[in-house]
């Protein structure tokens, strides 16, 4: 346990407007690699595409405006056993949970669980974790065993909400493991003794090494595939591959070379590619950046 007599003030993260903004980025990302990810699986594993249809069509025209609220539920009920999960984790640790939901600075709706107990390195990040871990190791088998192709919506807007919680757990491993962590509705506060560096969380550099790596790894991969992919798949004497499904988001690449046709196109899930490169390039380079010394600036 810290000496409060030397505690000092590590780091302080604050839900501001600019925050929020970059949140919403780097949220969307990872709900379009989300989305590719698990709605990918469940084609592969039942041969079934994910589809937004829920309502019967011999309801008419009553079925769009349906499909839209049971697609607003799913999304929206998510965060209920989302925050329950923090809220066991933090219990575990022996805190009291307390829940709310919020909108930050009128941008981006949110819901929480926080409390005034005060965490260790390691059991913060198991608070951090906890949702992520448990809802995808649970819910990829329900959805594949019982066919229920509806819950890669869920599975994707809690992966696209944990980004935040994967960065902050990259940081947090670069710390020592005495510092203590107190969590509030809107961010947290990093404590540590008073030898420790302070240092400065900031999400401004995961946002731009995603965006600026997505977009480097989209062209690259573009490239790949539309020059490279043919000559080799051409030698090789493949005559025609699709891989993924054509309409869908896992789409990538098909190739015909016959008599009859010639013929190349890249799919949507170029766009996914580059953006799990882009996610992992950024985690990388937040990590490396966290790990060198600081500057005492005290």
């Amino acid at each position: 346990m810290t000496d409060l007599s030397t505690e000092r003030v590590l780091a302080d993260l604050e839900l501001t407007r600019g925050l929020t903004i970059q949140m919403l980025a780097i949220g969307t990302l990872g709900m379009l690699v989300g989305w590719t990810v698990f709605s990918g699986l469940y084609q592969l594993t039942t041969g079934n595409a994910v589809t937004f249809q829920f309502a019967p069509e011999s309801i008419g025209w009553l079925a769009t405006p349906v499909n839209i609220l049971v697609l607003v539920f799913l999304g929206t009920a998510i965060l209920v056993p989302h925050e329950w999960l923090h809220g066991l984790a933090i219990r575990y640790y022996g805190g009291e949970p307390r829940y709310g939901v919020g909108v930050a600075h009128f941008i981006l709706p949110y819901a929480y669980a926080t409390t005034d107990h005060e965490f260790t390195r390691n059991q913060f990040i198991v608070v951090l974790l906890t949702p992520l871990v448990v809802m995808t190791l649970v819910g990829i088998p329900l959805m594949i065993l019982l066919d229920w192709g509806w819950l890669a919506i869920p599975l994707t807007l809690n992966a696209a909400g944990a980004v935040a919680d994967i960065w902050m757990t990259l940081m947090l491993v670069s710390y020592p493991a005495h510092i203590r962590i107190v969590d509030h509705e809107s961010g947290v506060r990093i404590l540590g003794r008073d030898s420790d560096k302070p240092r400065s969380l900031s999400i401004t550099s995961l946002v731009w090494d995603g965006l600026a790596g997505a977009a480097v790894a989209l062209f690259a991969v573009g490239i790949l595939l539309a020059l490279a992919g043919p000559i080799l798949l051409s030698a090789l004497g493949v005559e025609s591959i699709t891989i993924g499904t054509p309409g869908t988001l896992t789409y990538l690449f098909a190739f015909v070379n016959t008599a009859e046709e010639i013929s190349i196109s890249l799919g949507p899930g170029v766009l996914s590619v580059g953006g799990l490169l882009g996610l992992l390039y950024a985690f990388a380079r937040s990590y490396r950046r966290s790990k060198q010394v600081p500057i005492d600036v005290a």
